[in-house]
């Protein structure tokens, strides 16, 4: 296996996840809003 696979996937790098989190709790979007946001 090469060295730049790994065993999960994530469609977002990890700090815009936890972008959309923040933001998720912040201003009390739906999850469609997030979505629309991480389009």
């Amino acid at each position: 296996m090469p060295a730049d696979l790994k065993p999960y996937r994530h469609r977002f790098p990890k700090d815009v996840i936890q972008y959309a989190v923040w933001l998720y709790h912040r201003f009390t979007l739906s999850y469609r809003d997030i979505e629309e946001l991480l389009l």
